[in-house]
């Protein structure tokens, strides 16, 4: 039988042990952690550096929502064009009329073919020809009207905010199309094709485009000078 002195050695003995053991198990614990809090501190001061310059920039700019700042609800799509517009199939029922310039003393009617450079002259039948647009031609500008959501435009409208200049530019553009028929009338604007705001700038430009493919034809170039000038 062991005696009083032999258990309290046995038990001081233990009790060092699991003092050791602890101890050892604590710097166990500390030689994984110090290096781990060592790597995620280093790591969150040079991942930046390694990023793509601009990287959370581009996050941020992904992360905006599209709004209208216009004030008039209207979809502008591209703003520099009509690149986000996919190209139409030709309608066999479409056909256009487009009256320009100053005074809107020209004109052109796809359904006729009639195109007409100026309606003010001492003998106006003289300026008056017949042109019949290539497929290509009226596929263009198919696709221009078509891109420029005619239907919400006003029947009467003014892409210079209500300006007008002496001389004025009359504009009267008529759409048959898709079973879509939508005059657009500008009776008195200002004399330019470059508009104070987006949407009238648009209307505008298919305008202008419109116009160039019809007066840069050979039918056109051939009629007569003008015979009136307007300052």
């Amino acid at each position: 039988m062991r005696t009083f002195e032999e258990r309290k050695a046995e038990i001081f003995l233990r009790s060092e042990n699991r003092i050791k053991q602890r101890r050892k198990n604590r710097r166990r614990i500390l030689s994984v952690c110090i290096p781990l809090c060592v790597i995620l501190i280093v790591g969150s001061a040079t991942l930046p550096r390694l990023l793509p310059v601009g990287y959370d920039r581009v996050e941020q700019e992904n992360s905006f929502e599209i709004r209208d700042e216009s004030g008039d609800g209207f979809d502008y799509g591209d703003e520099d064009g009509f690149d986000g517009i996919e190209a139409a199939p030709e309608s066999d029922s479409f056909s256009f009329s487009l009256t320009w310039g100053c005074y809107g003393i020209s004109s052109y009617d796809s359904a006729t073919g009639r195109l007409v450079k100026t309606s003010d002259a001492t003998h106006p039948e003289d300026y008056v020809t017949t042109y019949y647009l290539t497929d290509e031609q009226k596929q263009e500008i198919y696709n221009l009207i078509i891109g420029l959501d005619i239907e919400k435009y006003p029947d009467e409208y003014n892409p210079h905010k209500n300006a007008v200049s002496t001389p004025y530019m009359t504009l009267i553009l008529s759409v048959k199309a898709d079973g879509i028929e939508k005059t657009v009338t500008v009776p008195e604007t200002v004399l330019s094709y470059d508009a104070n705001n987006r949407k009238g700038q648009k209307f505008l430009d298919v305008c202008k485009a419109i116009e160039d493919i019809l007066t840069t034809t050979q039918e056109w170039k051939v009629l007569p000078e003008y015979e009136f000038f307007y300052d």
